[in-house]
């Protein structure tokens, strides 16, 4: 016999659960089931009622959907048309339902229907697919009534109810439509009634009314708050922080530094109205990557907004309580109030948005003096205690820095960071130069060479000499980091501005009469590979060179197989464009046609990359000089640009060295 292999209680084999949904559960990285789940699973799926008083982030929402979900797979009438939905769940806000939405979907069979209606959004998509047949129906009570009194949302075949969040319907003034949908589908004539589960993070006393009017009388009732506990997350540290309302906007930013350490995580700021998060938005002491969020957003642009928090790509929410409730996302470390909130239960969602998932996570409360007293109010309410903190201090955001810095500085690509080699070179120089009078120069011009003999005595060390390199290199890094290019920097073609390529120039020392030469010169030196990648090749105005792209990926294989410019030919990475002949771009279509024996891949060869000198510009009114015109390269299919004119007296380009030894 193997050794005894220990199942922990929240492990999915112990539940009466298909195999097809452990797999949709396993895909979202569910392995066991969290305290809530796990208690209510059988309850449910047994179809009892129940009332069920959880912290937030704890899993509520998969709590009741699983169950649900299992129960429907055994149902043989889901593909059926223009059924009426069995589920229905209720939440007060337009993010819980889409929240709920996405969890139902994502456990569901492909033939399960599941749908959300909420105010803001168009009517008419909700209306044809309740009339097209659907099973679960997650919705605000405002559009549910709506949809009811249209005859267009039939509850009569409802056989599960769900209540989500309910103290906040209470609060958003729901309590009187909640009664209107659970009246209609309570109703004496209705045969039998719906299994109904309440859900909350409080208990006031409406919910008590609620569930003593709707529910069976042998109703389930759980709580994972005792009385006297803790009312707030678990994971989550409690700090206070007094600032007056003229710093705060600049604090916030230091808070979000230090305590939020890494790419990964993110911060909700709470405001009490949307004007002040407009202003704290709009504020220069707030980063680029933070974005307000609130009722006057358009429904559209929030979802956008949200899905952009999400994937990361904004890591500052700036909102009011719109996002205190159903709002899930697991990266969420901090969570800030510009004010103590106006009751307790606003404080336990808000502070709820953090610490979810079993993470830890921090909520910080800004107060002014007077206000300590709300604070006091929230503690003793919510049995919780305050840690009194200062605002961040120089030393704080340094440290919070080091261990990000130090992971972008060594990961960072030797092709960034040596690009701001010349960028570091002219900074030491000014540091030199700053502040020394023109009487000094000639003293400052010994100096130099002082310490150039030091720095060619130091060379003699290579562990002095390594030391250099290394300072060097982090300058580079950091000024890579300043411009916001510290990842790996993609080259672009400076003809077409495609990414992942490399423009070259050829100069000549004769005048070319056909491109042919160009393939003439560069197979003396280059592989077939590389000169069968040539594309966009063109003249140089007076055909005395050429110029072309070539993908990046050869760029080592150029500098290495090219050890020397031969017969007054000379091999340049192009960092300017020189004039080119203007004949070549308004025939380009009829001229570069043709695939030389060498492979060229210029012109409209294959649909790449054609030019237009007569196109018109999409930002405005056509205009003279070079535009471009990409088939399936550049800009995307169809797109045009316009109006790029090349300056005949930008002729600078940065020679490769090629090194024969």
């Amino acid at each position: 016999m193997g050794p005894r292999v220990e199942i922990s209680d929240g492990d999915l084999v112990r539940f009466d659960i298909s195999k097809k949904l452990v797999e949709r559960l396993k895909q979202r990285g569910v392995e066991e089931l969290f305290p809530v789940q796990r208690q209510t699973f059988n309850i449910i799926l047994g179809g009892d009622d129940a009332v069920v008083l959880a912290r937030t982030g704890t899993g509520k929402t998969l709590a009741f959907s699983l169950p649900i979900v299992q129960r429907l797979l055994s149902d043989n009438n889901s593909a059926l048309a223009g059924r009426s939905p069995k589920v229905l769940v209720l939440a007060p806000t337009r993010e819980l339902v889409t929240q709920i939405t996405g969890d139902f979907q994502s456990i569901c069979a492909e033939d399960v229907a599941v749908i959300s209606v909420y105010g803001g959004a168009p009517l008419g998509p909700q209306c044809r697919a309740l009339r097209g047949g659907v099973d679960i129906v997650v919705g605000t009570p405002g559009r549910v009534i709506d949809l009811m009194k249209r005859s267009v949302l039939n509850l009569s075949a409802a056989h599960h109810v769900v209540l989500d969040e309910v103290d906040r319907m209470l609060d958003m003034g729901f309590a009187k439509d909640v009664e209107t949908i659970l009246s209609e589908l309570y109703s004496e004539d209705s045969a039998k009634k719906p299994q109904t589960l309440l859900f909350s993070a409080t208990m006031p006393s409406w919910v008590e009314t609620v569930a003593e009017n709707y529910l069976s009388k042998d109703a389930h009732r759980i709580s994972l708050i005792e009385q006297q506990e803790n009312k707030t997350a678990l994971n989550v540290s409690h700090c206070a922080l007094p600032c007056s309302f003229q710093e705060r906007a600049s604090t916030i930013s230091d808070v979000i530094r230090v305590y939020c350490k890494n790419h990964e995580s993110r911060c909700i700021v709470f405001c009490d109205r949307k004007k002040d998060a407009d202003e704290l938005a709009a504020n220069t002491a707030m980063s680029d990557s933070c974005h307000v969020f609130h009722g006057d957003v358009p429904q559209d642009k929030r979802e956008l907004i949200l899905k952009k928090f999400r994937d990361g790509k904004y890591r500052t929410l700036i909102t009011t309580n719109v996002a205190a409730r159903g709002l899930d996302v697991p990266e969420v470390d901090l969570v800030i109030q510009c004010h103590p909130p106006a009751c307790t239960e606003d404080y336990i969602h808000r502070s709820g948005r953090t610490g979810r998932a079993e993470r830890s996570g921090t909520s910080i409360v800004f107060y002014i003096p007077r206000e300590w007293d709300m604070l006091k109010r929230v503690e003793a309410d919510a049995g919780i205690q305050f840690r009194r903190i200062s605002a961040p201090t120089l030393k704080d955001i340094m440290n919070s820095l080091d261990e990000e810095l130090f992971k972008s500085f060594l990961s960072m690509p030797d092709a960034t960071w040596s690009a701001f080699m010349p960028m570091a070179e002219s900074l030491v120089q000014a540091m030199q130069n700053e502040g020394q009078p023109n009487s000094d120069k000639k003293k400052a011009s010994k100096k130099k060479k002082v310490k150039t003999k030091q720095a060619s005595d130091e060379s003699a060390n290579p562990e002095e000499s390594h030391k250099m390199d290394l300072l060097t290199r982090a300058l580079c890094c950091a000024l890579a980091r300043l411009s916001g290019k510290d990842g790996t920097v993609e080259s672009r073609s400076l003809l077409n501005a495609q990414k992942g390529l490399t423009t070259y120039r050829l100069d000549l020392n004769h005048r070319a009469e056909r491109k042919g030469e160009a393939y003439g010169v560069l197979r003396q030196q280059l592989p077939d590979e590389v000169t069968e990648s040539i594309r966009n090749l063109g003249f140089i105005e007076g055909r005395t060179g050429f110029v072309f792209d070539l993908p990046s990926d050869f760029n080592e294989t150029v500098s290495s197989s090219w050890t020397h410019d031969s017969d007054g030919c000379e091999l340049k990475v192009l960092q300017e464009l020189p004039e080119l002949e203007q004949e070549e771009f308004d025939h380009h279509s009829s001229q570069n046609r043709g695939n030389f024996r060498g492979g060229w891949r210029g012109g409209r060869s294959n649909g790449r990359n054609g030019y237009s000198s007569t196109m018109r510009n999409q930002f405005g009114r056509g205009q003279n000089g070079l535009s471009f015109n990409s088939g399936r390269g550049g800009f995307g299919r169809g797109a045009k640009r316009g109006g790029n004119t090349f300056d005949s007296h930008q002729q600078t380009s940065k020679r490769i060295r090629f090194d024969s030894s």
